[in-house]
């Protein structure tokens, strides 16, 4: 079902984590380009297996997406396991559960004498060495755009297996390639390497499944929307009689519809009453921010999908004020998919409606114009076979959410015995 390209997936992926903190854009695939490079450098590294670790290199910060810490703080910290380090660890594990090189992430904040002595295979020590050194020198890097390498080398203040370092000085022989000035040659630089590697379907919509969930679980208030858009936009597709590539296109769509979340603040996104006035502005630019993300990565037909899901039939809708014909019948099918999932969740301003009062809502709205009276009728006749879709979606979403932080507060004193940090 995912019809992307590897260089498209990078692109959507590395769009949408330079969107969360202004800080740190560019920060993740610097990263994930100078690790790849070193672990190239160590010869003891596939292909296949350099990718793998560099997918999950792009991802090593995200459990910063609801603290927003700052470079400075990042580099103190980068030998602790924190509650950021944990929360990223298990959110990988889970999402990508036959990826061996997830366990980089809590290993990557080892001093290199605890890393030595970490029971792993030398390959992910190895691997999370090389993690290590990217992440400090990159983050030096931009805190002192000026310094010259061995100052950023010398900053690191440990002492690293000779293998490792000797990958060090040979990436940077000939150019001081670390922090922000370096960005456009970093990712040029990844769009040709992970362009070569070979991904399955399977795993292309696991990294895409990490980034999307990864959006969703900033908020509790919104760890469920997009498992229930997509499900009750493909129920719609199939009942409206939508083909195979219609329905593909719905629900790519519906996937990537709120990707623009990830740059509005926690705090419009948890609001406890009505937006208004900027914050109101601030929380519509979301549309925006997704078509910047996906613009040129994915089909037109998606794209026009994931950002027209705010518009309406009788023009009332943003950001376009489109009406009528302008709609197809695949925005219209996304654009309630998206109603029903925020009257059926439970909000920061509101409770959760029972399916009763979602469709007295919605039938006021299609009476009115708001949303397309034709899914509506569709929706209506098939009402119980809908809301038990929901009900499901809503469930998976719940167990994956509770699982990560169950585990994630069960563990903290496990992995920290377990790691010796």
């Amino acid at each position: 079902m995912l019809i992307m390209t590897n260089e498209n997936l990078f692109e959507v992926i590395t769009r949408a984590l330079n969107r969360i903190n202004n800080s740190l854009a560019g920060h993740s695939e610097r990263v994930a380009f100078q690790m790849m490079r070193m672990m190239e450098q160590c010869g003891r590294f596939t292909p296949d297996e350099i990718c793998q670790a560099g997918w999950v290199a792009l991802f090593h910060n995200i459990g910063n997406f609801r603290k927003n810490e700052t470079v400075t703080q990042l580099f103190q910290k980068r030998h602790e396991l924190d509650d950021m380090t944990r929360y990223t660890y298990l959110f990988l594990k889970h999402f990508q559960p036959q990826q061996p090189y997830v366990d980089m992430i809590p290993y990557h904040k080892f001093t290199p004498w605890k890393l030595k002595k970490a029971p792993i295979p030398k390959t992910i020590k190895l691997a999370a060495g090389c993690l290590q050194i990217a992440d400090a020198m990159d983050l030096y890097g931009t805190l002192h755009p000026e310094a010259p390498l061995h100052e950023a080398v010398a900053s690191l203040r440990h002492r690293y297996p000779p293998v490792v370092l000797g990958a060090v000085h040979r990436c940077y022989k000939r150019n001081e390639m670390y922090g922000p000035k370096w960005g456009n040659t970093m990712h040029n630089g990844l769009v040709e390497l992970f362009g070569q590697a070979q991904m399955t379907k399977e795993e292309k919509k696991a990294q895409l499944k990490t980034l999307i969930r990864a959006m969703d679980f900033r908020s509790h208030c919104t760890a469920l929307h997009c498992s229930i858009v997509v499900r009750a936009s493909d129920v719609l597709a199939e009942l409206c009689g939508l083909d195979e590539q219609a329905r593909v296109e719905v629900h790519m769509g519906a996937m990537l519809h709120d990707l623009g979340k990830l740059a509005i603040p926690l705090e419009i996104l948890e609001s406890p009453g009505k937006l208004t006035g900027q914050d109101w502005e601030i929380m519509k630019s979301h549309v925006a921010i997704t078509e910047e993300i996906l613009k040129g990565q994915v089909s037109e037909a998606i794209l026009q999908i994931a950002i027209r899901h705010h518009e309406a039939p009788n023009g009332t809708g943003y950001p376009r004020g489109l009406r009528g014909n302008q709609l197809t019948l695949q925005q219209r099918i996304v654009a309630v998919g998206d109603i029903v999932s925020a009257l059926s969740e439970k909000r920061s301003y509101k409770p959760a409606f029972p399916m009763d009062e979602v469709m007295r809502i919605l039938s006021d709205m299609a009476k009115q114009g708001k949303i397309c009276a034709k899914v509506f009728d569709v929706l209506q006749q098939n009402q119980n076979r809908v809301y038990q879709e929901i009900l499901d979606a809503t469930q998976q979403a719940t167990d994956d959410f509770d699982q990560i932080y169950i585990e994630y507060y069960r563990t903290k004193d496990i992995l920290k015995t377990k790691y010796m940090i």
